[in-house]
């Protein structure tokens, strides 16, 4: 078991059953039996559900992109800077949390 740090969490990523962490270190997989409960363990930390499948933390933001028909993408400061889908119905939150 690796203990981390919140800042070192970039993001995490459901696969199935399994929740996979974007870190510092790399891509460790979560003790939290699920997203659900990571994101609910998480959200006053400043952590955001933005997707089905991924939660981010919203300090490590690197850019938005606007996609065609509105829709945004997070750009990450991990090291591949991944692009985080933003689902429609989280869109709101977002622009609201970031002030876009």
């Amino acid at each position: 078991m690796v203990l981390l740090r919140l800042p070192e969490v970039s993001f995490a990523q459901s696969d199935g059953s399994d929740v996979w962490l974007s870190t510092d270190q790399g891509r460790l997989r979560a003790a939290s039996p699920g997203l659900d409960k990571l994101e609910s363990e998480l959200s006053s930390s400043g952590f955001l559900r933005v997707h089905r499948q991924y939660v981010v933390n919203l300090s490590r933001i690197r850019e938005v992109e606007r996609r065609l028909k509105g829709e945004l993408c997070l750009v990450m400061d991990d090291d591949d800077n991944t692009m985080v889908p933003v689902s429609r119905r989280n869109t709101p939150a977002v622009r609201q949390l970031l002030e876009i």
